[in-house]
């Protein structure tokens, strides 16, 4: 289900005659990524169980391709941190910070960005904008007193 939702949306995005460039961001944006959780889960049941053959990572990779540009490698990234950032309990900034180095850094070395052309200083600016925008969109409100739950 969770690969599948590539293969799903690129063939939704046919049938409705969106452009080839919108295509290809939907097929590029996870890459050949490893989808972590799952993966963890299956080692852990072939280490708890030696009847188990080993885990195929590759099962576990989506299929691609790799970006192809440089706005696809920007979409991978943003969408991987957005969706990482949902996920923290307590979104501090310097959370945010070393969570968006950290999945920039992964799929760096993963050559996940190798057929883009994105460049270590282009990479660099992303991850910066990127944390602005989650720590301002992130950030704790004050609550006034009377206020109500949103």
């Amino acid at each position: 289900v969770i690969i599948a939702h590539v293969k799903d949306g690129a063939d939704l995005a046919r049938q409705n005659h969106l452009p080839q460039s919108i295509i290809d961001f939907i097929e590029q944006h996870h890459g050949t990524t490893l989808v972590e959780y799952f993966y963890r889960q299956a080692e852990k049941r072939c280490e708890e169980d030696p009847t188990l053959d080993g885990v195929d990572e590759s099962s576990f990779r989506y299929p691609g391709p790799k970006p192809q540009t440089k706005e696809a490698g920007v979409m991978m990234l943003a969408d991987a941190v957005e969706s990482a950032c949902r996920a923290l309990v307590e979104p501090a900034p310097a959370r945010i910070e070393s969570l968006v180095h950290d999945i920039a850094m992964r799929r760096l070395m993963d050559g996940q960005f190798d057929q883009c052309g994105l460049t270590l200083q282009e990479l660099h600016t992303i991850e910066a904008s990127l944390i602005k925008s989650l720590i301002a969109n992130y950030h704790g409100r004050v609550k006034y007193p009377g206020q109500a739950s949103a």
